[in-house]
């Protein structure tokens, strides 16, 4: 359960933060399902920022891609790429 709190956690501050961070959540689990945020990592779409979201089967997937680093921005009510 640590890791789930860990995980929750980073995304938590990549959403508040409205940026894309080092982060790559792909695959993992999640607790909020239809929930979006925005990452960024070197293994995912070239490096450049990417939308992911807690699917209702409890794990994060990719939705899009964006074109920069730091083209991405979550708010409370989704993520997109600028």
């Amino acid at each position: 359960m640590r890791s789930i709190s860990l995980a929750s956690m980073i995304v938590s501050v990549a959403v508040m933060a409205g940026v894309a961070t080092a982060y790559n959540p792909i695959g993992q689990s999640c607790d909020t399902p239809g929930g979006y945020g925005c990452s960024q990592d070197a293994s995912v779409n070239g490096g450049n920022a990417f939308i992911y979201e807690c699917a209702s089967t409890d794990e994060f997937v990719y939705v899009a891609g964006c074109a920069c680093p730091t083209c991405c921005v979550a708010t409370t009510s989704g993520a997109f790429c600028t």
